[in-house]
């Protein structure tokens, strides 16, 4: 009974309030053809016959419970320590949280992250989510470093069960939340973020400044070396990944050596954005490229004031 009652706090605590009323009203449906009224004990008028009566009733309801119960084990997604169906969960989409770009000198109003021993700008300050980084050794600032993309989860123990995750770092204290760092099977670095309830930050809050707000579709990071499955962009001639293939949205991006493009966009990660007017959401900003076809969509790079480079993407069709 101890295991039973356990299994049924279990299954109640995954379910919804709406898969609840269901099987309420289920239960309901069924101790009513067993004779009585829902939410009231069936009656008969002799007593042998209630007592047959209540026994085929009660193996009716046990029998009907036990199906709903497995119903509802279904319903509420199977048991929550499996490591598919947390990451079947994960929506990187929504989840974004920022593009973080090392760079030689650290930024005005950057704080000392003393756990990596790193300085990092406000989040929640900068309109597109980005995240400039700086080494606080001097010596070690000229050393290359990868750019990352990172996520807000709830759990980073869950989180890096997700397909292909390798952790690069145990989690640590950033300031405003635990974060940990990760490397996927391509090589892309990512970080996972549990934000404190009780952190003061805006960006912990889930404040963000309006342009902000654009739809997340992906970050684009500069490799040299082949990826599986990447395509040809004739207009920049440039191969590119599938993005929607990927499960943290990284696009990788290899130039041809006669490719066209030049400066910030063949040599610096970009964040991308979806929108509805790729000139309405570029005003103010410095241009790279002009709007090109590239396939899947109409496209533009440009540039912020603090040199960070912004992807908008107006969609053909809707796509992932």
């Amino acid at each position: 009974m101890r295991k039973v009652g356990l299994t049924h706090a279990r299954t109640r605590a995954r379910m919804g309030a709406g898969s609840r009323t269901v099987l309420r009203a289920r239960l309901g449906g069924m101790h009513a053809t067993c004779g009585g009224a829902t939410g009231q004990e069936p009656t008969c008028r002799k007593g042998k016959q209630m007592s047959k009566h209540t026994s085929l009733c009660c193996r009716r309801v046990l029998s009907g419970c036990m199906g709903v119960v497995l119903m509802a084990s279904f319903l509420a997604g199977g048991e929550p320590e499996d490591a598919a169906g947390a990451a079947a969960a994960f929506d990187p989409i929504g989840q974004f949280d920022h593009i973080g770009i090392f760079i030689p000198e650290k930024m005005p109003k950057a704080r000392l992250v003393e756990a990596s021993m790193v300085w990092v700008t406000d989040i929640g300050s900068h309109p597109y989510r980005v995240e400039w980084l700086c080494v606080d050794d001097p010596a070690k600032r000229a050393s290359p470093r990868s750019p990352h993309v990172a996520f807000r989860v709830e759990s980073i123990a869950k989180a890096v069960q997700g397909p292909g995750i390798k952790t690069c770092s145990k989690p640590f204290d950033a300031g405003i939340a635990k974060v940990c760092f990760c490397q996927t099977e391509d090589g892309a670095s990512v970080e996972f973020m549990e934000y404190y309830p009780d952190a003061n930050s805006p960006v912990a809050k889930g404040a963000k400044p309006e342009k902000s707000r654009l739809q997340f579709d992906h970050v684009g990071f500069i490799t040299t070396e082949k990826k599986p499955g990447e395509r040809f962009v004739a207009a920049t001639r440039v191969w590119v990944t599938d993005i929607a293939a990927h499960p943290y949205r990284v696009e990788w991006l290899r130039f041809e050596p006669d490719s066209p493009v030049t400066g910030p966009v063949r040599e610096n990660p970009h964040v991308a954005f979806r929108v509805a007017d790729i000139t309405e959401a570029a005003k103010g900003l410095k241009v790279l490229l002009e709007p090109f076809d590239a396939g899947i969509a109409k496209v533009g790079f440009y540039q912020t004031e603090d040199g960070a480079v912004v992807e908008f993407m107006e969609y053909y069709t809707k796509s992932e």
